[in-house]
């Protein structure tokens, strides 16, 4: 039988003692000291990549870095380059005029009372056809002029009486009296008729018609007002058949000018003449619309007319406000080079129309930004 040794049973017996406190765990108040926490991961070393998460910056290298939440508040928009020709465009000063195969104007021929007719007066905005009587005017005569007229008349009776009597004695007489006689005598009757007929209707009223069909566009008739000779009584236009007097002051433009349009409007307008004289410093150029006019136009309403002028250019058609300048006074657009990345881009810039720059410089096929781009170019 082996003899058991006293220190290795003390032993033993200690490290039973101490074995539970060693696997002591929980809220216990622990004697030894608690171990160093673990350091959290280090933020990158790269300051413009960790000012990314944080909010819109523009880096170092001047390309500017923009979340989509603050795109989309921003309201930018981006569309591609396309390289294409185009035609510059000038903007010229114009009014809207009749047609003059289109309309027309009623003019007293002479001084008298209006008169309605059947229907009454027109007024203003009414559609009217062609032909259609619009008033009576009766001819103001004094009271000399009246009698001198029945006596003149009364006087043509009396011998358009005595041509008659004269040409039924003839023409009794066919077999003795020659047939070139007869045929003189009744052009003398005939005559005196006409003549009669023309001075009794001059001391009545005239019938004034319209000229054209189309809406007055003006109607300055009342019954019984009393006019002078020339006054404009009614104007009859056409609504669709309306046309853009513009000025120019080259003589040379007229020469070079394309189509033409106006705010807002899709139809085009053609060049259908030019004036020779300049007219108070200013060449009259005639425009009319190739097709239904989609806008509302009315007669003597003051226009902007965009005119195509010059030749073919080629470049990229880019809205005004995508242009920008940068800190040197350059002119630059933004390019989307990525979700959250756009990129400066320098170009050379010419005028293209009233809306649209033409854009060298710049690749074909980039995303450029077409709106947003000023509160983009302001991000610091």
């Amino acid at each position: 039988m082996t003899r058991l040794n006293p220190r290795h049973t003390l032993l033993a017996l200690a490290l039973c003692l101490t074995a539970p406190w060693a696997h002591a765990h929980g809220d216990e108040v622990h004697d030894s000291p608690s171990p160093a926490p673990v350091a959290a991961p280090s933020a990158p070393r790269n300051p413009a990549a960790a000012s990314l998460a944080l909010r819109p910056q523009r880096l170092p290298d001047g390309r500017v870095w923009l979340d989509k939440a603050s795109q989309r508040q921003l309201g930018i928009r981006t569309q591609l380059s396309m390289l294409g020709e185009h035609r510059p465009s000038v903007e010229l000063n114009g009014h809207v005029v009749m047609d003059p195969n289109a309309g027309g104007r009623v003019q007293a021929s002479l001084s008298g009372a209006l008169e309605a007719g059947p229907d009454g007066l027109p007024s203003a905005g009414q559609r009217v056809r062609q032909g259609q009587l619009l008033a009576y005017l009766r001819p103001s005569l004094s009271a000399g002029e009246r009698a001198s007229q029945q006596a003149e008349l009364a006087e043509l009776h009396i011998k358009a009486a005595q041509a008659a009597r004269q040409l039924a004695r003839l023409e009794s007489l066919r077999e003795t009296v020659a047939a070139r006689d007869i045929d003189a005598q009744r052009a003398e009757a005939a005559s005196l008729r006409q003549r009669a007929a023309a001075l009794a209707a001059a001391g009545g009223r005239l019938a004034l018609r319209a000229p054209a069909s189309g809406v007055l566009s003006q109607a300055n008739a009342l019954n019984g007002q009393q006019v002078e000779a020339g006054a404009l009584l009614f104007e009859v236009v056409d609504p669709q058949k309306l046309r853009v007097e513009a000025l120019a002051h080259d003589p040379a433009m007229a020469q070079q000018l394309g189509r033409a349009s106006l705010p807002g409007s899709a139809t085009p307008w053609q060049l259908v003449g030019s004036a020779t004289a300049f007219r108070d410093g200013a060449l009259p150029l005639l425009f009319a619309p190739q097709g239904r006019q989609d806008v509302p136009l009315a007669l003597g309403q003051s226009v902007k007319l965009r005119v195509a002028y010059g030749a073919p250019v080629s470049g990229v058609a880019l809205p005004a406000a995508s242009v920008q300048r940068n800190s040197a006074n350059q002119p630059v657009v933004w390019l989307h080079d990525s979700a959250e990345l756009f990129r400066p881009w320098p170009v050379q810039i010419a005028p293209l129309n009233g809306q649209d720059v033409l854009v060298r410089d710049l690749p074909a096929g980039r995303r450029v930004v077409s709106a947003g781009a000023a509160l983009l170019n302001q991000i610091r």
